[in-house]
């Protein structure tokens, strides 16, 4: 397989549409920087635990019924089984930390992401490249992740003009990537707590292992981790 070194981005809308954004007030990047916080734990309880809980339980029985992803559109179909796994979702703060404190942040996001970071060529031998959903969503909140805690540590008078936009993007595919899994786990109450942590309750998750087996098997590049290749991205202007 010839693996070419060259990372592919996401596909930036026209520019004009973020221009007028791109000089907010300071005073409003305050603003949303306070409100970042629950978005996001928000976010990495239930993103974290959906994609990382089937990876990270080894013991997990899985089921007889092996599902096949359907088609519901023009282009190719990968015939990748979708095996569901028995999954238990248990808060591992290490995904959680600061990366830029914790070293040991970074190695476990990337230790989560398939070498080539999910950009396949499907069929084999066509000129067609792909990247698998689930990475590119995983890429999004690994993102707002390692961003949050920078705006935290920066000077929100001087933003960097590409972290907004990026996270906007973020934020909103997560959101529908969310409603579409459509988790429909109960998750029981807490009485102590007068809520849910959605820890220690049994789920039923797709096996994200043979997902990732399968798109390091039709890879495009050798890329490992998401920060390998991060500052060459191009991300959207939303």
């Amino acid at each position: 397989m010839n693996l070419s070194r060259r990372t592919l981005g996401y596909l930036p809308l026209p520019g004009g549409a973020e221009q007028s954004e791109q000089n907010t007030h300071p005073a409003i990047f305050s603003r949303l920087q306070r409100l970042f916080l629950l978005p996001v734990a928000s976010i990495m309880s239930c993103v974290l635990g959906a994609f990382i809980g089937a990876a990270f339980n080894s013991h997990s029985a899985c089921t007889a019924t092996m599902l096949r992803q359907p088609n519901v559109g023009s282009d190719p179909v990968p015939d990748v089984p979708l095996r569901i796994v028995d999954a238990v979702f248990v808060y591992n703060r290490t995904f959680a930390d600061d990366p830029w404190k914790n070293n040991g942040s970074d190695e476990a996001w990337d230790s989560i992401v398939p070498l080539g970071q999910g950009s396949v060529r499907y069929p084999p031998g066509s000129s067609q490249v792909y990247t698998l959903s689930v990475v590119h969503q995983l890429h999004c909140l690994w993102s707002i992740h390692r961003n949050y805690f920078k705006a935290l540590a920066s000077n929100p008078r001087n933003p960097d003009e590409t972290v907004l936009p990026h996270m906007r993007h973020c934020f909103d595919y997560l959101r529908q990537s969310l409603t579409c899994a459509g988790d429909a786990t109960l998750e029981p109450v807490d009485p102590a707590l007068g809520g849910v942590t959605g820890w220690d309750n049994p789920r039923l998750c797709r096996d994200y292992g043979l997902l990732t087996a399968w798109a390091e098997q039709h890879r495009v590049s050798n890329f490992r981790g998401f920060q390998e290749s991060h500052n060459s991205h191009q991300h959207h202007p939303q």
